[in-house]
């Protein structure tokens, strides 16, 4: 079974990932409200796919995403948004993210742009 760890300095969006993911038979490990979480959850954990806001207080999910990446080119991560602020996706690509989901999100979308960033999907470029 996928599991993954969500950080968002939302609680509602924390619960509304938790839901999707969950209905997709992905268990969620922890979550966390900061981009200073990212590391430590992913190093406690090691989960298949990671969710992060970019706009959090403390470091943000840019940071937290090129720092992660650094050291776990692997990981799999899916950037979480309302902006669509080009500078910061191209930071994000820059780093090797590949997955973006832009808030509000629409479920299904979500659900979709989830399985292909942990395998579950047939390959093609997905983004919000």
């Amino acid at each position: 079974m996928p599991t993954a760890v969500i950080i968002d300095d939302s609680p509602l969006i924390r619960a509304q990932l938790r839901q999707i993911l969950t209905r997709m038979g992905v268990t969620v490990l922890a979550d966390g409200a900061s981009g200073d979480e990212v590391r430590p959850l992913y190093e406690k954990h090691r989960p298949d796919l990671v969710t992060i806001d970019i706009v959090m207080p403390g470091k943000d999910g840019v940071t937290a995403a090129v720092e992660l990446l650094q050291t776990f080119p692997e990981a799999r991560l899916v950037m979480c948004t309302s902006l669509s602020s080009r500078d910061k996706i191209l930071a994000c690509q820059r780093a090797g993210v590949r997955h973006y989901l832009l808030k509000p999100f629409d479920p299904v979308r979500a659900e979709q742009i989830f399985a292909h960033a942990i395998g579950q999907a047939p390959s093609r470029n997905v983004s919000a």
